[in-house]
């Protein structure tokens, strides 16, 4: 077997290692649809090879969709043909999906029937794709994947793919203004792909929930699953999480703060009912279930030891985008469950006046014709400064403080991380979202109560705790005004408040 230098020689090694074993299993009209490794390999290549018969150099393919048989055929076979894949969130409104498009230099589209209707605004703002395909249906006026996969079944794209070629644009979710492209290369990918192996899970099944233009859902769930021989079962929805969980009987499956929460709330309002916690916790996830992993925001050590009381281990992680994504791996049995995990093979970390530094092989390329933002993220000897404030113990593990964008700089020149008052309420039930900022240098949470929680006076029980919390903080850093809100905060695709849009 070749030494595994890029993606494409990862969907090839899977079909090698692992052949007709299921790859990606999906629950459509209460039946299961099951594709194997190597019927993925051959449809990637099919996809591929088309590419290559119709440009005859390098091309950026965009990708506009929900995790699918057919969306990954269409990123993976990309990838087969040697050329960039650019993941698109889906839930962007049509000018700036048609803005990213056009931004990433994007000569093809595929999308699905959610789209359809935005292509002549695609049309008008970026003239220079030349084809639409769809996922999966036949339009008289765009290319249907499924007879693409058909008629170059077989075939084998040409060529060569080296591992510092670009394979991937990913937008960053933008919280506070324009998105920026974060470019990837293969050695980025499959180096962040292989940085954890401690554990085999070769034959397991994952449950996906995460959005697939996420470099986390990517990396964590489809790249180390062709790795690792793993059955990716695909989750149709965030709200069927916990009927999928029934469905597909999957041992592990990875999250972000947000739905652990969620479903942690509703596992202690069942068990108000039925004391009984371990039993709910394998109501919920299955006799199967073995571990949660969590990504892309702070993870409470309340929420790990609530789940714990349910017979369910969480185990925290961290990254990000420009570092495809993973610096920190959950680990299980975390003896430090205050950390964020442990620091990774192959990655370096260090702290520069407070703030996070990381260097390894999975930090990206730059950012997409943007050089000026490049410069401040990478240092000239690539380090990614990440923005994080924190520190690293001496045992490996990584802490997180706070955003250094989000830093309050009082009046008297206090600085206070808002994150380190908002974690003090991450599991706690009356509330919610929680976003404290500074207003007119006085510190104020902004408050969601969750409407889902029995009280006979909630704002009372929520300021009751926010005095609580107040008393374990010196005077300067305490919360000083509460503004309850009426709906959630505007959020980003992986669940990420926007800060900049906490008034809408």
């Amino acid at each position: 077997m070749s030494e595994l230098k890029t993606v494409k020689d990862l969907v090839y090694r899977s079909d090698e290692l692992y052949k007709d074993e299921i790859f990606l299993r999906e629950y459509k009209k209460k039946k299961f649809h099951d594709v194997s490794f190597s019927q993925f390999r051959k449809s990637c290549d099919s996809i591929g090879v088309w590419i290559q018969k119709h440009f005859a150099s390098k091309v950026h393919i965009a990708v506009i969709g929900t995790t699918s048989y057919e969306y990954l055929t269409a990123w993976f076979g990309i990838q087969c043909s040697g050329n960039v894949s650019v993941p698109i969130d889906t839930s962007n409104n049509v000018d700036k999906i048609a803005d990213e498009i056009m931004r990433s230099d994007s000569e093809v589209v595929f999308l699905d029937d959610k789209h359809v209707s935005n292509i002549p605004k695609f049309k008008e703002v970026c003239p220079a794709v030349k084809y639409f395909v769809h996922f999966n249906k036949k339009y008289d006026d765009m290319l249907f994947l499924g007879d693409i996969v058909e008629e170059y079944y077989g075939q084998i794209p040409e060529g060569d793919v080296e591992e510092e070629d670009l394979s991937a644009i990913l937008f960053t979710s933008g919280t506070t203004g324009v998105s920026k492209g974060v470019m990837l290369t293969h050695a980025n990918l499959i180096d962040n792909t292989t940085c954890y192996l401690e554990e085999n899970y070769h034959g397991k099944k994952l449950l996906s929930v995460l959005p697939i233009h996420h470099v986390y859902c990517l990396t964590c769930d489809i790249l180390c699953s062709l790795y690792n021989g793993v059955t990716v079962c695909i989750n149709d929805s965030l709200m069927h999480i916990v009927r999928n969980l029934g469905v597909f009987k999957p041992e592990y499956a990875t999250i972000v703060p947000m739905i652990a929460a969620t479903i942690l709330n509703k596992m202690q309002l069942a068990a108000e009912k039925n004391p009984d916690k371990t039993e709910i916790g394998r109501q919920v996830f299955g006799e199967n279930f073995d571990i949660l992993y969590s990504g892309g925001a702070y993870l409470s050590p309340d929420i790990v030891n609530g789940y714990k009381e349910f017979g369910i281990e969480i185990a925290q992680g961290y990254g990000m985008t420009e570092c495809s994504p993973r610096i920190c791996n959950g680990i299980r049995n975390c003896p430090k469950p205050e950390s964020v995990g442990k620091i990774v093979d192959g990655c370096e970390v260090k702290i520069v006046d407070g703030e996070i530094w990381v260097r390894s092989k999975s930090v990206m390329k730059g950012y997409y014709k943007n050089p000026e933002e490049t410069a401040k993220s990478l240092t000239p000897d690539g380090w990614l400064m990440t923005g994080d404030l924190g520190y690293k113990d001496d045992d490996g593990y990584l802490y997180i403080t706070g955003r250094k964008k989000n830093l309050i700089i009082l009046s008297n020149g206090e600085n206070v991380s808002p994150e380190e008052l908002e974690n003090q309420f991450a599991f706690f039930m009356p509330i919610k979202e929680m976003v404290v900022y500074a207003d007119d240098s006085v510190i104020t949470a902004q408050i969601y109560p969750d409407p889902d929680y029995k009280s006979d006076d909630i704002k009372a029980e929520i300021q009751a705790k926010v005095d609580e919390v107040n008393e374990t903080f010196p005077p300067a850093k305490r919360i000083v005004k509460v503004i309850f809100r009426d709906n959630e905060f505007v959020k980003t695709a992986s669940k990420k408040i926007i800060r900049a849009k906490i008034h809408e």
